[in-house]
Parts: C-alpha cells; structure tokens; sequence
C-alpha cells in the first residue's frame, strides 16, 4: 500500500468514527450547511465554522466529516479562515439533486 493510500485510510476510518461517535452534531452542521448552500449556491467549511460553536470536548477535526455524505459535491476552492489554519486551502461544495430534494 502506497503511503497516500494509508493516509487515506486512516482519514476514512477516523471520519467513520466521527459519523458514529458524533452523530447529533454533524447533522447540525449538516443542516445548516444545506441551508447555506441553498441561500448562497455553495457552502465551505468557513461558513459551518461561523454558525456552529465546537464543543469544548471535541476536536476540530470532526468538521473533516461534514460534507462526506452525497448531499453535497466538491466545486472548487478557497482558503480557510480561521487563524489557526493559516490559511490553507478548503473545498467549497454545492448541493446534489439529492441535497436538494431531501432537505438534510
């Protein structure tokens, strides 16, 4: 296995986690990533991080799993907001048809 291809697994396995372990949370992330998307066409991790405060408790890294469901596709770029990520680059995503018509 090549190293990407394990860095890659180890993502999808703690994204796993996330999705079970934090469950309530990410579907309020979620939903307000929906609504987002609708009022303005897309939607970033940026926005999520302005509209919903992290628990104390859990680590920044569980936004990882916000836009890992088919409601939502990547289209494009910007750089990240938050000072504690020096501006890295972030995807921006959009609504799939399924986004749209199920209203998660």
């Amino acid at each position: 296995m090549q190293p990407q291809e394990i860095g890659r697994a180890i993502r999808d396995a703690q994204i796993d986690l996330f999705q079970h372990r934090d469950a309530e949370f990410l579907a309020r992330c979620r939903s307000l990533a929906v609504e987002v998307a609708r009022r303005q066409g897309t939607v970033s991790i940026n926005d999520i991080r302005s509209g919903i405060q992290l628990p104390a408790e859990m680590h920044p890294s569980v936004l990882g799993a916000v836009f890992k469901t088919k409601q939502f596709q990547a289209c494009g770029y910007t750089e990240a907001t938050h000072p504690q990520a020096h501006a890295r680059v972030v995807r921006v995503y959009q609504l799939t048809n399924q986004g749209e018509t199920n209203g998660q």
